[in-house]
């Protein structure tokens, strides 16, 4: 009999806490599912700052120097290379069960998979994909967050987590060459070519300029401009031209679509101080931790080297004077405050894609300057910055 009175008792205490029991499961599941939408937000947050770092990545998603030889490895140019293939890249990170820190895996192609931390605690993870948007320029960025890392959440061999949160957001790119140089060679300035110096633009769809100042234009005999086949040398020269004669601040909202103190604030570029003059060993320096595009605060000489190639050329900016020496190979887009080369006889340099000067321009010397239109695009894009479109932010929980 006392069994039974016990027993009744039991049964009637649990159940007059059954609604704490209900509030408890409702509480634990209404935590994970924060923890994933916290997570999915983290996503977004930390795909933006990767992109937007110039720098090289290791498989753990940290910043690794590479060798100048190698393709560049910066998080934004292996997952557009990803893009391409059948398995794009899908980043993925976990939380430490001991702290704030995330463990993340940047793979070459497919699924990050991040190894378990081994702890019991719960740590919620999120997984990120970029895909081409419906127009040019514009990028969809979607992160999937997991209570627990697990399918397509970072661990793909444990369990489904018990909570997902999938969150997405349109990018534009804010920085990039908006209207890349028509010529070869542009200057705000006056431009002298004297002692074999050479500027070439053979191609007839950008119209064929050589050498476009808002000044005057000085070529000795020894001086070559070369135009598409069959074009006068005269019909690529375009001197005094009042749009360029507006100014250094004209032409960079020309070329950027921006004024320079807001391009230099962008997080795509790399600042490299040159008060007493960089040199190529600077630029050496910069391109082994994966920088394309370079702000030089000062002046920069070069010689007797290449840097940056056709498939991977250099946006630089060069605050000062730019001087190249003998046998110095430059691809990409420069533009400099202003170009003084003199350079000796010797094997000739090369500065191939398009150069812009913001004063007056002199060339001596055995130096070529040749538009490409395809260094050009490729350059052009290197100083964008993906930013979240405004409004463009969706989230089908809150429907």
């Amino acid at each position: 009999m006392v069994m039974t009175l016990l027993l009744i008792a039991h049964l009637s205490l649990l159940y007059s806490h059954r609604a704490l029991l209900f509030e408890q499961r409702a509480s634990a599941g209404m935590v994970r599912a924060v923890r994933a939408q916290e997570a999915a937000h983290a996503g977004l947050d930390w795909a933006v700052s990767h992109l937007n770092d110039p720098r090289a990545v290791d498989a753990q998603c940290l910043p690794a120097p590479q060798d100048s030889t190698t393709r560049p490895a910066a998080l934004r140019s292996r997952w557009d290379r990803s893009l391409a293939t059948a398995l794009p890249l899908q980043p993925a990170c976990a939380q430490t069960a001991t702290g704030p820190d995330w463990r993340c895996h940047c793979p070459d192609g497919g699924a990050g998979q991040v190894p378990p931390t081994g702890a019991a605690a719960e740590a919620p993870a999120f997984a990120v994909t970029l895909q081409p948007g419906a127009r040019t320029g514009l990028w969809t960025l979607s992160a999937e967050g997991c209570s627990t890392a697990g399918p397509d959440c970072g661990g793909d061999t444990q369990p489904e987590p018990d909570s997902r949160y999938r969150i997405t957001t349109a990018l534009a790119t804010l920085g990039q060459v908006v209207q890349p140089p028509l010529a070869a060679l542009t200057s705000v300035g006056a431009v002298t070519l004297a002692d074999g110096a050479r500027t070439v633009n053979s191609d007839p769809a950008s119209g064929g300029t050589t050498v476009h100042s808002g000044s005057t234009i000085t070529l000795d005999t020894l001086a070559q401009v070369l135009g598409p086949p069959g074009q006068p040398a005269a019909a690529g020269l375009v001197a005094q031209d009042p749009p360029l004669a507006a100014g250094a601040d004209a032409l960079w909202r020309r070329l950027f679509g921006m004024h320079l103190a807001a391009l230099q604030a962008l997080p795509s570029w790399q600042t490299l101080a040159c008060a007493a003059g960089c040199t190529g060993g600077d630029l050496d320096s910069a391109w082994r931790l994966g920088a394309r595009a370079l702000w030089l605060d000062g002046d920069l000489a070069l010689a007797q080297g290449q840097w940056g190639t056709a498939e991977a050329p250099l946006l630089l900016v060069v605050r000062g004077v730019l001087r190249l020496g003998p046998d110095a190979v430059l691809h990409g887009l420069t533009v400099a405050g202003r170009v003084d080369t003199s350079a000796a006889a010797g094997p000739r340099s090369l500065l191939r894609g398009a150069l812009v000067s913001l004063d007056r321009t002199t060339l001596r010397g055995p130096i070529e300057v040749v538009r490409d239109a395809g260094v050009l695009e490729r350059a052009g894009a290197l100083g964008g910055a993906l930013v979240p479109v405004p409004g463009s932010w969706f989230d089908p929980h809150t429907r």
